[in-house]
């Protein structure tokens, strides 16, 4: 039992208390923060016409994508819930470690994550216990599926980026996409991926570079008709420095249940 509890909690930043509308199985479906927004853009049919502005911005976003960096994520979220988080990600090395709260709502909840190469363990951050999944074994379109390929929802958020303009001289601004991302996977909060922005046409954005080239925080938005507007801010830093990230000591791990595994 205690292995089932502290599973279903790592699920659900990753897709179960996400929001997801049956997207990936569950029976809950989309709050109507989500079914009654306006769109604001008719859905892209062809990719943006090319532009100096909207290139540097996405190189900017693909060279911080491929390097070590550390984040901190802050929003709000739909229902009165609030997320928080904290995190670090070095593809190179294949290592990522996070710690993710949400608060308020109908569902607050908390999960730590540590993944090397293809071992994640999860815990609750007041538990002792960690649990250890094998990623290898996990299928793509499993709910304990976890991406590390993209961790932190960035690559996502980079594809679905449409219009850009620049604010100044490391600072930009326009809008994305969520649905032309991946529908069936949550990548926003960046850095805390756990919502599915369904029926979300377009969304804006703000984002701002250093002068050294390296994106530095990340501000999305949404405006629904019926609800405070949610804005979620992802700040990142120390790009390219190298990470320390450990395995939980092995007396206190013990392994996930096979039904994971399985689809």
């Amino acid at each position: 039992m205690k292995d089932r509890r502290i599973g279903l909690l790592t699920l659900s930043l990753a897709g179960v208390l996400a929001w997801t509308g049956g997207c990936t199985g569950e029976p809950a479906s989309a709050p109507p923060v989500f079914r009654e927004l306006t769109p604001t853009a008719e859905p892209a049919t062809t990719e943006p016409p090319a532009d100096p502005v909207r290139n540097e911005l996405l190189q900017a976003l693909r060279r911080s994508q491929g390097a070590a960096y550390q984040y901190t994520v802050q929003g709000s979220l739909p229902e009165g819930a609030s997320v928080q988080g904290t995190g670090k990600h070095d593809p190179g090395e294949r290592v990522f470690e996070s710690t993710v709260n949400i608060t308020g709502g109908k569902s607050p909840s908390a999960i730590q994550r540590i993944v090397i190469g293809q071992d994640s363990y999860t815990r609750e951050p007041d538990d002792q216990t960690w649990v250890h999944l094998d990623l290898s074994r996990v299928k793509q379109d499993s709910l304990a599926y976890f991406d590390m390929g993209d961790p932190t929802g960035l690559v996502k958020f980079s594809s679905a980026i449409g219009s850009v303009r620049q604010t100044g001289p490391h600072a930009y601004a326009g809008t994305f996409s969520p649905e032309s991302s991946n529908i069936l996977k949550p990548f926003l909060p960046v850095g805390a991926p756990s919502m599915i922005a369904v029926f979300i046409i377009s969304a804006k954005f703000t984002a701002t570079t250093d002068e050294h080239g390296w994106v530095t925080s990340i501000t999305v938005g949404f405006e629904p008709s019926n609800s405070p507007p949610l804005n979620m801010t992802t700040t990142m830093t120390g790009h390219g420095t190298k990470l320390q990230v450990k395995a939980p000591p092995k007396g206190q791990v013990h392994e996930a249940a096979g039904f994971y595994y399985e689809k």
